[in-house]
Parts: C-alpha cells; structure tokens; sequence
C-alpha cells in the first residue's frame, strides 16, 4: 500500500514538472514572440556618385541618415520589449537586396529607411513618407505615416503627405521598399527635409537638430507599436490612431496635375501697391499643398508658397513693383506629386504705375 501511495505521489510530482516546465516555455515562447523587431535603414553609403545621396549646402545625404538612424537607435532602445537594429553602422555601401535580407534574416517587424531629399528645380521643401501601393504593407506603412508625419509636422517642418510611387514593372517604385515587400516585410521611406531648400535650410543648420529627427522618428514607431518604457516613464500602450483599410487594388500614384486652377484680381491699394488676389483650385486625386504667382504673366514665379488643403478657395495678396506695365496676374497650383495646373492670366484692374 505505501508502495503505492509513493508511485502515486511520485508520478503526481513528475506530472506536475512536466506541466510547469510546459507552462514556462509557453510564456517564454509568448513573451519572445511579442517582441518588436525594429530595422533602421540608413540611406546611401559607401563611395562613388550613386551612393552618396543629395549633396547640397555642405550635406552629404549619407551621413546625416547615419546620424539621425542613430539616434534613432538609441531612443527606440530606452524602450521595453523591443530590439533595434541598423542595416549598416559604417559609410559603406550596401545594396538594396541585401539591406531587405538584412531584415528578414532579423525577422523584422518593420523596416524604416532614412533618407533626405532634393528636387532638379530646387523649388520643393518638406517631409514626406513612400510607403507600398499593395494591401496591407499599404496600410501598414500608411497608418504609421500618418503619425510620423504629425510628428514631423510638430516641428515645423512643412508635410507632404504620405505617398506610393508604381515603378514601370508595375511594382513599389522605389528598391527598399519592392524589396521589402517581396519579403513579406513593411517599410516606409521618410524623407525628413530638402537639403536644397532655404526653408529647410534653418532646421539643418540647428544645433543637435539631427538628433531631435532621430527622436522623433523613435516616438513615432514607439506610438504605432504602442511601446511602453520603464527608463523614460514614456507609455503609448493606449495610443490610438486612425486606422487605414486594406485597398483592393494597387495605389498608383496621381499622374495628373490638379482638376482647375482660377484666379480673380478683388482690388488693388496704389498706396501699399498690393493686389488682393482670391484663387481657386481642387485636385480630385492628390492635396493641392503648394502655390505660386507671377505678376508678369507668367515669366517669373515667386517660391512655392503654403497652401491651406482645408480650403479650395484662398485670398492673398501680391505687391507689384514699381516700374511694371500691366501687371498681370498667373497664379499656379501643386498637388503632392509636384505637377501644377497653371491659370488664366488676369490683368490687375484700377492699376496705376
């Protein structure tokens, strides 16, 4: 009878270890599995024309996305349950591919590429986002970019908004995200500033502003993946945004410029010599975000101006020059896609020289 009592009770025992050992491996396996994996791409790298990025104004693309990913780095890392890694620490160059298989060999979560921008006209300024045309790395990359670009937005650079490009093969225009995507991983391109613009230009020149991009950039992927840190106090476990659906088909870009663009000439001052301008413009497909105006008729055109996408209808004002004849007012409207839809001239009524 006592003997098997003990092989009752030792069997219970044993029993029981082999459930605790399961019940262990089981929460390790979850806690493990809910892990963010995060990838910071820095762009460019390396020597050679093709992979310094845009040089403008004593920048060099290459090394300011080495220091903002950095940064980034290390302020994702003060963050819980997460790992962070780069897919490069060194100016060398590394292809498209092997960045993507990077991130997959990390089974990441998300990849994010730094970048800065440049236009040929040099006429641009601002953040944006690209992210995939194609099903849920859409939405995924869109509801995190709608959030880094208030961000971005909090620090007074000028948003774009956020976009997907279709390259000629019909898939993601742009290498790192087509890359990406084909290995089952979401990535965002964030273009952070123009370092070609003079509106941007202050923000570049301020001191340990790299860094602040860097930071940045970690709250809004902390946010997306509602992160909470115990070293910062910091805690998005409750953060909501708004969320995007799964498209159907594929988000092309707008290759059209905007539907109409009408100006009127309300009064002019001969005192102050300001026109008061009101001009109309909608894109159906894209946000008008830009403006420009000429009082010659179009020869010349003043820098891009803000416009206000909340509105279709706007009043400003011009102030013509001394010595001009007939000034004539052509005014011309961008949407997010840098195309233009120019107006009609009209000629400034009650102008005296």
């Amino acid at each position: 009878m006592k003997k098997s009592v003990f092989s009752f009770m030792l069997a219970s025992i044993i029993l029981m270890g082999a459930i605790l050992c399961t019940s262990t491996f089981e929460v390790e396996a979850a806690s493990a599995h809910e892990k963010v994996v995060i990838v910071i791409d820095p762009g460019h790298g390396g020597t050679g024309e093709k992979n310094l990025g845009a040089q403008y104004n004593g920048f060099s693309e290459k090394e300011l996305t080495m220091q903002v990913a950095t940064a980034m780095k290390e302020e994702l890392e003060k963050y819980d349950n997460v790992s962070v890694y780069l897919t490069r620490t060194t100016d060398t160059f590394i292809s498209l591919e092997d960045r993507a298989a990077t991130a997959k060999r990390l089974n990441a979560d998300f990849m994010f590429s730094i970048h800065f921008n440049a236009s040929l006209e040099h006429e641009f300024y601002g953040s944006e986002i690209w992210t995939s045309a194609f099903g849920s790395f859409y939405k995924k990359g869109a509801e995190f970019g709608q959030i880094m670009s208030d961000e971005l937005g909090n620090l007074g650079l000028y948003q774009r908004g956020v976009k997907t490009k279709i390259g000629k093969t019909g898939k993601d225009y742009y290498g790192i995200i087509r890359q990406s995507v084909a290995r089952d991983i979401p990535c965002v391109i964030i273009e952070h500033a123009y370092l070609d613009h003079s509106y941007d230009l202050p923000f570049l020149n301020t001191a340990g502003f790299l860094k602040t991009l860097g930071v940045t950039d970690a709250t809004a992927v902390a946010k997306y993946f509602k992160l909470t840190s115990k070293t910062t106090g910091a805690d998005y476990s409750n953060y909501s945004f708004k969320t995007v659906s799964i498209p159907k088909t594929r988000l092309s870009q707008d290759f059209t410029e905007p539907d109409y663009c009408k100006v009127s000439c309300v009064s002019y001052d001969s005192n102050s010599r300001n026109a008061l301008i009101e001009m109309s413009t909608k894109d159906s497909q894209s946000p008008v975000i830009y403006f420009s105006y000429s009082y010659d008729g179009g020869k010349t055109f003043s820098i891009l101006q803000m416009w206000d996408r909340t509105k279709e209808t706007q009043s400003f004002n011009i102030k013509i020059p001394k010595g001009v004849v007939s000034p004539t007012i052509v005014c011309r409207a961008y949407n997010n896609y840098e195309l233009y839809k120019e107006s009609e001239p009209v000629l400034v009524t009650g102008y005296t020289n």
